[in-house]
Parts: structure tokens; C-alpha cells; sequence
């Protein structure tokens, strides 16, 4: 597994190259989350261990809000076997809008499952177990419907 943060400073430089322009905090917490959903798909295993939060537009990662980015995270090796599920993410997810991805986001089972615990405004904490599961529907979905 790596540290989150390396996840997001691989998703924020990646994007920036391809598109030249920053991406937002909500596209990043969203990209986060499916990055993690698509690392069940593709290896069948988290790629972090740090949890969401189900908050009002989806997904978020707590320690990662208002975060300034520096030089001191990690960098992926080139041979991470990460490298290809960020990839996935980003060809699959990068070029649509941070407010279709919170609509997708609210389709996800972890995020309803979460959701429906809440009590009052507080966030609570999507299950890792629950976002394997919402992998294994898409797998499945991949699997019957191939693109």
C-alpha cells in the first residue's frame, strides 16, 4: 500500500500534465475515492489505508482537506503496481466535471450505506469493506458489458 498522499500528488501532477490546467479539491477527493474503488477492481486490495467520509458532494479524505502540497510527499517508483489502477482512474474519470463526479459518487452503495448513519451534520466514515463491495459490482457490470 502507499500513503494517500502519494495517490493525490500522482493524480494532481498527472492531471495537470495532460489537461494544463489545476485540478480542483472536490475533483481530487472524488478521483481519490474511485481511485481506491478501481484498486479493488484491478488488484483486489486497497490501495491505502486511510478512510473516507461521507460528506454532502461524496467522498471526502479528511487529511487531505486544505492540505498544501509540498515536495516533501513521496513519489511513485515507475514500477509501482499503482501506477496503472491512477492511470485507469484518470482515462476513465479525469475529463468529467468535480460536480458529475459527486452525482456518480452518490450512486456508490458505501456512500448511501454511510450516509444513512449519519446523525445531524456529522460526517461518517465510508467502510472500506463497503467500497470492495461497490468494486465488486463494477467488475461484475465490466465483466457482462465489456466496452
Amino acid at each position: 500500500m502507499i500513503d494517500v498522499r502519494t495517490a493525490a500528488k500522482y493524480l494532481l501532477q498527472r492531471y495537470e500534465q495532460e489537461s494544463g490546467s489545476t485540478m480542483d479539491e472536490m475533483k481530487l477527493h472524488k478521483l481519490l475515492y474511485f481511485t481506491q474503488r478501481e484498486s479493488f477492481v484491478l488488484l483486489g486490495k486497497p490501495m491505502f489505508l486511510d478512510k473516507f467520509e461521507a460528506w454532502k458532494y461524496g467522498p471526502v479524505m479528511r487529511c487531505l482537506r486544505k492540505t498544501h502540497w509540498d515536495r516533501q510527499v513521496q513519489s511513485l517508483s515507475a514500477d509501482s503496481e499503482y501506477i496503472p489502477v491512477l492511470e485507469d482512474t484518470l482515462r476513465r474519470y479525469a475529463g468529467m466535471g468535480s460536480w458529475t463526479l459527486s452525482n456518480i459518487s452518490h450512486g456508490e452503495t458505501c456512500w448511501q450505506k454511510a450516509k444513512d448513519k449519519e446523525v445531524g451534520s456529522y460526517p461518517v466514515e465510508i467502510e472500506t469493506s463497503d467500497i470492495e463491495y461497490d468494486a465488486r459490482v463494477i467488475k461484475y457490470r465490466r465483466f457482462m458489458c465489456p466496452q
